[in-house]
């Protein structure tokens, strides 16, 4: 399947803050972000090149597009895209636990407005 113009203008369109923010959305890059989270919680679109391997635990509802790599640079937010880019609904803070979880004893690290979640590896 090759992703359609209306596709790459809405992710796009998600590069600016306003239009996550108005869908309710936010971008994942590269294989190792989207594994992660795709452990986690379905995506509701993730488009991938032939290289990146699909997880056997990718939920029914994600919409799944391969694309060659110049597909993927034209849509990527990223200079050098990274195999796939994924689109995932923001949980609410009720939805995802964390209300729970800061109540806890354990050591809870919350992060806002990381633009490059690469400079968080440990060193």
């Amino acid at each position: 399947m090759t992703i359609s113009k209306a596709k790459i203008k809405y992710i796009r369109s998600l590069e600016a803050k306003k239009h996550r923010d108005a869908e309710g959305v936010f971008v994942a890059e590269g294989p190792k972000v989207v594994g992660d989270l795709l452990a986690i919680m379905p995506a509701k679109l993730l488009v991938a090149t032939s290289q990146w391997q699909t997880p056997e635990h990718l939920a029914a509802t994600t919409e799944l597009i391969n694309v060659s790599e110049d597909e993927l640079q034209k849509i990527s937010f990223l200079r050098a895209p990274q195999q796939v880019m994924a689109v995932f609904p923001k949980p609410n803070q009720q939805e995802s636990g964390l209300d729970t979880l800061v109540a806890t004893n354990e050591l809870t690290l919350m992060l806002d407005g990381i633009q490059d979640p690469g400079n968080l590896a440990p060193s």
